[in-house]
């Protein structure tokens, strides 16, 4: 949900938040919090995502942001990089309401009752809606304890947050099953398609977590080779990788030795967007038989990234890994989380099984009216 994101405007220079966070600690800050695209076209622009916090905040509220970002809690990079984005859509629907630029206490709890609403409108998931109000109210929260302790926070949890159901297969990531992922890879038209398909599958991995690593990520370690990893919640991980995988890495990687693992034609690091467009052209190419006739994989559902680590947590339930072990190599923090996948594919299971008990009583009734036509 990246709506409400303003460019950045032209000739607009980066307000610097004073001299108690030095020139390096800056460039540190905007190296860690890297580039976004404004768009989701390959041809719109890119931007440091410090220098659009810059712009789109006050003075005051860009160093509180800046102080919230560089909390212990919020080390690791992908973190840092998922709430600046939050912030810019609260920026972005700051300035809808005609209050731009951001700051801190400009929205009220009328505000946020508002923007919730708005966002049922639109059908956001929940767990969007979710993030983003936790997002802010963090924000605020930090804030009031590190030199703003008249601030009011907007966000009442009992009216504002969306309740979330674990197990609602309605809005759940939908899970390619064993011979749609193999008709994926093998609509491959590169190398480097296969690669993205194979990595993001067989390490269960986030996409945030490959487009951040760096070719010095690679390691080898007893004659295999092996991606070290900064995982959600700043957890360093240093993960096999099978023999498919590392042969497709190394044709990648070629003889560079530093900077982005994953590349485009040009050089430049890949973002989460081009991952994506890469994935769903393969999921419009990609065909299975099913019941004598060729149908898409998902149904004809988009596949994103998160399919990829969906399906492979879900393949290992399939396969009765304990669920313990699933946890660990998923890097859920909650088990509930884990549990949820197995709940939900029991139900799966269970479900199909009692509609077609259903189904032994009709036989042949639809026929009646099918055939004919």
């Amino acid at each position: 949900m990246t709506t409400n994101l303003p460019a950045v405007r032209p000739g607009a220079g980066l307000e610097r938040p004073g001299a108690a966070i030095g020139e390096e600690v800056i460039n540190h800050l905007r190296e860690e919090l890297g580039i976004v695209r404004l768009g989701y076209r390959p041809t719109d622009p890119k931007v440091h995502r410090l220098d659009l916090l810059a712009e789109l905040c006050d003075r005051a509220t860009f160093q509180a942001v800046i102080k919230w970002l560089s909390s212990g809690k919020r080390r690791a990079r992908t973190t840092r990089q998922a709430y600046a984005d939050d912030i810019r859509v609260w920026a972005g629907f700051t300035e809808a309401l005609a209050r731009g630029p951001f700051r801190l206490g400009a929205l009220s709890y009328e505000d946020i009752t508002t923007w919730k609403l708005l966002m049922e409108a639109r059908e956001a998931r929940p767990r969007s809606v979710a993030r983003r109000l936790s997002s802010l109210s963090s924000l605020h929260e930090h804030a009031r304890r590190h030199g703003w302790p008249d601030l009011v926070n907007p966000i009442d949890s009992e009216d504002h947050r969306p309740h979330i159901d674990r197990h609602d297969t309605s809005s759940a990531t939908p899970v390619l099953e064993v011979d749609e992922l193999q008709a994926v890879v093998q609509n491959a038209d590169t190398a480097f398609e296969a690669l993205v398909v194979l990595l993001l599958y067989t390490l269960a991995g986030r996409v945030s977590e490959m487009c951040a690593a760096n070719v010095q990520n690679r390691i080898v370690r007893g004659g295999r080779v092996h991606l070290d990893l900064t995982r959600k919640g700043s957890k360093e991980r240093i993960l096999p990788l099978s023999a498919s995988v590392a042969d497709l890495l190394e044709l990648h990687v070629g003889d560079r030795k530093k900077d982005a693992l994953l590349v485009d034609a040009d050089g430049r690091r890949i973002d989460r967007f081009e991952v994506d467009r890469i994935l769903t052209r393969l999921g419009k190419r990609a065909t299975v038989i099913r019941e004598g006739k060729t149908v898409r994989v998902l149904g004809g559902r988009d596949l994103t990234p998160h399919v990829m680590r969906a399906s492979r947590i879900t393949h290992m339930i399939d396969t009765k890994e304990p669920l313990a072990e699933i946890q660990a190599f998923a890097d859920h923090a909650d088990p509930s989380t884990t549990i949820g996948y197995f709940t939900r594919r029991e139900a799966s299971k269970r479900n199909t099984k009692l509609v077609d008990k259903a189904e032994e009583l009709f036989v042949g009734v639809a026929s009646r009216w099918t055939e004919a036509a």
